[in-house]
């Protein structure tokens, strides 16, 4: 899987959260409840594309944040929240085909991947960045960045 290395400034995001310990279907849940009001969010005009932000909770749980990117001064809809993403460096790699397999990509990345490629994780953020590359759920040519923290 190929791969960048880029450094990312904060930025502040708005959205949908799920926190759990199975983030499997809730996922694809949390985003069919997000996409039919994501147009209420006044979206960053410099980023339009969505963002799923993956931070690990004490004792095992997942925090899964549907979002777009919005000013730091955004309002925020009844039933969403603010996010705001710290500066961090990131590994990037793109992950091909449905969502359902984003997951194994992730698993695939830390377990071996940045070890083969010299490269440390840091306990942080982790994102998937859906730009137009994005086909859809099920699309097999889809693409889906994922964002990984290293040192």
């Amino acid at each position: 899987m190929k791969h960048r290395i880029v450094e990312l400034p904060a930025f502040t995001v708005v959205g949908m959260d799920y926190r759990g310990s199975a983030p499997g279907d809730s996922i694809g849940q949390l985003w069919q409840r997000f996409l039919p009001r994501e147009h209420e969010i006044s979206a960053n005009p410099q980023d339009k594309h969505a963002y799923g932000v993956c931070a690990q909770l004490p004792g095992g749980e997942f925090h899964y944040i549907a979002a777009l990117p919005v000013k730091a001064d955004a309002e925020v809809p009844e039933g969403m929240l603010k996010f705001e993403v710290p500066a961090q460096k990131y590994a990037v790699f793109t992950h091909v085909g449905p969502v359902q397999g984003i997951a194994d990509s992730f698993q695939g990345i830390y377990s071996s991947l940045l070890g083969r490629l010299g490269l440390t994780p840091r306990k942080g953020i982790d994102l998937e960045r859906y730009t137009e590359r994005f086909l859809g759920p099920e699309n097999p040519a889809s693409e889906t960045d994922l964002y990984v923290p290293i040192y």
